[in-house]
């Protein structure tokens, strides 16, 4: 693959932070990609290998829980916050600069393409070779427009179209979208013409935010899409972990939707960078506060955090719970 090596020599491990990074100046042919096809777990990964590795085995396959929301700084700055919570974490920040598209940042969990302590990414050359397929699992992320967006998980949201349309799976569309979409309006008409499949046995719904203030809530609800958009006369905007569509409200993260919610009204969504990573801390998953032995989530603990800033395109991460201590990025 061309650029592969230069793109290889960005790997580093960002120190006393647990943090890896990866400057992706390789072109990794999205396009030849959905072309090849994308429905299934199985496809999507082995085409990513055929493309990026050389057929080197990985797989791709997104997990975890999560929250999300949006804020306005005091000087009319927006914000889209995420906790990343799950199992186990190693996260990777990935910056792309595609010829045919827009720059970004986005965060990946090492984890979901086979990487663990007893398999570091920096092990060997081939272990670094195989974090090339990070490109296409980021789970957040930001582009130079100011466009953001997140997955959360969504249990009940399990989704297969079958229109005839372009087959993405799950971390696919956050790639298409970081690319493509240069507002949410852009998002919203990008995932309208594609169809979605989930990874794995799991659901998801998507947040996503720009630097005009808007936002909206993707949900899929027996193979149709849902679009859920900002009230404006209601500051509070938030996504965890059940539909938010549905009478129902099927699923869970209530108690950290509730904690995120009350904050949010409170200042009515204006809150500094600081303000925001403190309600983050509030807001961060702990599974053996909240559940029961053996329930999905009951070993899940917030693995990073992170605010992106979309007026200036920078973004602040937090790894593993450590909120006092942030590491500050740009595009």
């Amino acid at each position: 693959m061309k650029g592969a090596f230069n793109t290889l020599r960005s790997f580093k491990r960002i120190p006393d932070i647990t943090l890896y990074s990866l400057d992706y100046t390789a072109d990794y042919q999205l396009e030849r990609l959905l072309k090849m096809g994308a429905g299934s777990d199985s496809e999507f990964a082995n085409n990513v290998c055929r493309i990026l590795l050389n057929g080197l085995p990985v797989k791709i396959r997104p997990e975890g829980a999560c929250s999300t929301f949006v804020a306005d700084t005091p000087e009319s700055e927006r914000l889209l916050a995420r906790n990343f919570d799950y199992k186990t974490g190693m996260a990777m920040l990935v910056k792309t600069s595609p010829r045919k598209g827009y720059r970004s940042l986005a965060l990946s969990n090492l984890g979901h393409i086979g990487f663990d302590e007893n398999n570091l990414p920096e092990k060997n050359l081939i272990n670094r070779f195989k974090t090339l397929a990070s490109v296409y699992s980021p789970l957040d992320g930001m582009n130079e427009k100011g466009f953001a967006v997140a997955v959360n998980t969504a249990v009940e949201q399990i989704t297969h179209q079958d229109t005839g349309k372009t087959k993405v799976m799950t971390t696919l569309a956050i790639r298409m979208l970081l690319d493509k979409a240069s507002d949410v309006e852009d998002g919203i008409k990008i995932l309208q013409n594609v169809d979605m499949n989930s990874s794995g046995k799991i659901g998801y719904h998507f947040q996503m935010a720009d630097r005009k203030g808007d936002s909206a809530v993707i949900e899929y609800i027996d193979n149709r899409m849902v679009v859920i958009r900002k009230d404006k006369a209601d500051p509070c905007f938030c996504l965890t972990n059940f539909t938010l569509s549905t009478g129902e409200k099927n699923g869970t993260g209530k108690e950290r939707f509730e904690i995120m919610e009350e904050d949010l009204k409170k200042n009515n969504a204006i809150m500094s960078e600081t303000s925001v990573m403190e309600l983050l801390d509030k807001a961060q998953m702990d599974g053996h506060r909240y559940y029961e032995p053996g329930h999905m989530y009951y070993d899940s603990k917030t693995q990073w955090s992170v605010i992106y800033n979309l007026s200036n395109c920078s973004a602040s991460i937090s790894i593993g719970s450590d909120f006092g201590r942030c590491f500050k990025v740009r595009l």
